[in-house]
């Protein structure tokens, strides 16, 4: 019988490495190998060589069923210990995700043959292949809209048991999905049936998984809807004088990195975050701000209820938690930890 680590990674050589690299193949006209295992410690799930003419490189491989932060984080870490010949392999790689690992050098490949793979000896890039996201995204739980539910759950559990026109109100959603959305949340094992006061009612359950789930999602089904566009501060002195613009005149919610500075003390925000509805022309009056696609300032507008979720200067806790989590960055985590702790039960 084979060890159950061996089965598992049969399967993601059978269903996802192997027809990733004959795609690869086919499109590059390169010629690949997947090398006997030489180490004993199962670094990595597969090791390849790829070989063009005379140029050839040898890539430690991670094999995804889907992608997570979290994973390319610890992927990050490894990288820098093997002069960043790593390759990470999956099915689907949703765009904001791809962004993030070409900005931190970290090669990619998906099923349909689109990759990033940058080595000292070689560079290969592919873009323009259709690709089908997994089933995950497919679902109406985890679409933007969804999302937007889960939010408005995870901020009041109470609103699970009340008449759906509210639901949908306080969530943002179309009043025909609440449904649809409560019996997903029960088939995936968030929400159960109890009581209370001898009262029946629904109940989240697994709470936890479900923050870190939604976090973990928030960056690359919902985050890219709101984007606006990105911004510089005009002058150094406007933007080491950031947090003198207060929310409350300004119509403004300070998200990621400015939120954990000011819900922590403990950051320095190096990315300037603002969620807000004000005309984007009188914002940039306003906050001395300049369009600019490389810009330190990003724009997004608020997704939430702010009749009924309203953080004060900065966006809900659990937003704030989700954006710094989701980075790369070891502070940002650290960060996201510390409002998880005190804001985010």
């Amino acid at each position: 019988m084979l060890h159950e680590h061996t089965k598992i990674m049969n399967i993601k050589h059978e269903q996802i490495l192997l027809p990733a690299l004959s795609k690869l193949m086919e499109l590059t006209g390169m010629e690949i190998k997947v090398l006997d295992r030489p180490d004993k410690e199962r670094r990595a799930d597969a090791i390849i060589e790829l070989q063009h003419g005379h140029q050839s490189v040898l890539l430690e491989v991670e094999v995804k069923t889907e992608i997570r932060t979290a994973a390319l984080a610890n992927l990050l870490e490894k990288q820098k210990t093997i002069n960043g010949n790593l390759l990470m392999v999956s099915r689907y790689i949703p765009a904001p995700m791809k962004d993030e690992m070409k900005a931190n050098g970290i090669s990619y490949l998906e099923s349909s043959g689109n990759c990033y793979i940058a080595t000292k000896g070689m560079y290969i890039y592919v873009s323009d292949q259709k690709n089908q996201p997994l089933a995950i995204e497919e679902t109406k739980l985890w679409a933007p809209s969804g999302m937007k539910f889960i939010f408005a759950v995870l901020m009041d559990e109470e609103l699970l048991n009340a008449p759906y026109r509210r639901i949908a109100y306080t969530a943002g959603v179309a009043l025909g999905n609440v449904g649809n959305f409560i019996y997903e949340m029960k088939r995936e094992g968030f929400i159960i049936e109890g009581s209370r006061n001898k009262q029946e009612m629904l109940l989240v359950d697994n709470r936890q998984i479900l923050i870190d789930k939604w976090a973990d999602m928030y960056r690359v089904t919902l985050r890219p809807k709101q984007l606006v566009g990105k911004f510089r501060f005009n002058k150094k002195e406007d933007r080491e004088n950031w947090h003198s613009h207060a929310a409350s005149d300004l119509g403004i919610y300070w998200g990621g990195e400015t939120a954990g500075a000011i819900l922590t003390k403990y950051l320095s925000p190096e990315v300037y975050t603002i969620y807000s509805d004000q005309d984007r022309f009188d914002l940039m009056k306003k906050m001395k701000i300049v369009p600019d696609h490389n810009g330190e300032v990003e724009l997004l507008r608020p997704f939430w209820n702010e009749e009924i979720f309203n953080g004060g200067d900065t966006v809900p806790p659990l937003l704030a938690y989700a954006e710094l989590i989701s980075s790369l960055d070891s502070r940002n985590r650290e960060t996201a930890a510390r409002i998880k702790e005190k804001y985010v039960k």
